[in-house]
């Protein structure tokens, strides 16, 4: 009995052992679990609103630059039926986010969908006090063939719908090709026989030119000869006006002694009408003296030859007849 009661407790004693050592492999294992998703280091949480919660479950994964740094921790339906989302991450990566941080929803073929987390760019770090960040959702490769296939799908129709109108217009299109080949052809001769016109317009423009210069030269010759005569012009005025205001000035002193020798004359004249009708009162008897002793000269003299018979009495310029000469006026 004593041997059953030793193997028994020593059975007792193995079971204990078995269960201690199992409880501590499940304590150890449940450690290291905890402490890959960072149950013994501290953390930081960061949130963001979300139209919906579709791919979002709480426990998906948070990455940066493809490591991962926290998990989804809760969400919550808000009053206006989007969905708040909770990141829980670790608080070292926490100062790295900046004002401009986003989440990007990830959801590749085959592998659950993830949270790729953005730092941002911005001057300014995340606030503490609201750290809330932006959130995008990527499409995936179904998404994105849809998105592109209903982007195509228009254009396809325009496609098909010209192939078909050109298929319709082929006649049209092969008399327009005809045209065209035609327009082509008289636009090659065309353009043959603006070349040979330009040829000639620059061998005639080339002549003109050498004959302009000709002429150019010709002109500046003649321009520098009008110009040396504009010059002696200006030289012959500049006399000109230098001596007129003497020669003015000599004119007018000119002018007031003719005007002094007119005022004489018309006093003279006005004396002389005062004294020459007296003195031509006398000169009919002196003239019929000298003519009668002239006469007697002349009988009784040998020189009557050499001496002439004195003229007739000049008449005054006022008087007709020679007798007024002789006959005073009555009353005179």
């Amino acid at each position: 009995m004593a041997v059953e009661s030793d193997k028994a407790a020593s059975m007792r004693r193995q079971n204990l052992i078995v269960i201690v050592l199992a409880v501590l492999l499940a304590a150890t294992l449940a450690g290291s679990i905890a402490y890959q998703h960072g149950a013994f280091s501290p953390l930081a949480q960061v949130y963001f609103i979300a139209d919906d919660a579709a791919a979002l479950t709480p426990g998906t994964t948070v990455r940066i630059s493809g490591f991962r740094v926290g998990k989804i921790s809760s969400m919550e339906l808000q009053p206006d039926l989007k969905v708040k989302v909770t990141l829980t991450i670790d608080a070292e990566q926490f100062p790295r986010l900046r004002a401009d941080a986003r989440a990007d929803l990830v959801r590749e073929q085959l592998k659950p969908p993830m949270i790729d987390l953005r730092a941002g760019q911005a001057s300014g770090p995340l606030s503490s006090a609201d750290p809330r960040i932006g959130y995008r959702r990527r499409g995936t490769l179904t998404e994105i063939a849809e998105d592109l296939r209903a982007r195509l799908a228009p254009i396809l129709d325009d496609v098909n719908q010209v192939s078909t109108s050109i298929r319709t217009r082929k006649g049209d299109l092969e008399a327009v090709l005809a045209n065209a080949n035609t327009i082509t052809t008289e636009l090659a001769g065309t353009a043959k026989e603006m070349r040979a016109m330009a040829t000639d317009m620059r061998t005639r423009l080339a002549a003109i030119g050498g004959q302009s210069q000709a002429t150019l030269a010709e002109v500046n010759k003649s321009v520098v000869r009008i110009g040396g005569l504009v010059g002696e012009a200006q030289k012959g005025l500049d006399q000109v006006t230098t001596a007129l205001p003497a020669l003015l000035q000599k004119t007018g002193d000119t002018l007031d002694h003719v005007n002094a020798i007119a005022r004489d004359a018309r006093t003279v004249s006005a004396a002389a009408a005062a004294t020459v009708p007296e003195a031509l009162r006398g000169v009919p008897p002196l003239v019929d003296d000298t003519r009668e002793i002239v006469a007697g000269a002349r009988q009784a003299w040998p020189l009557r030859d050499f001496v002439a018979l004195p003229p007739p009495a000049t008449l005054p310029i006022d008087s007709l007849d020679p007798a007024v000469l002789r006959e005073p006026t009555p009353g005179k």
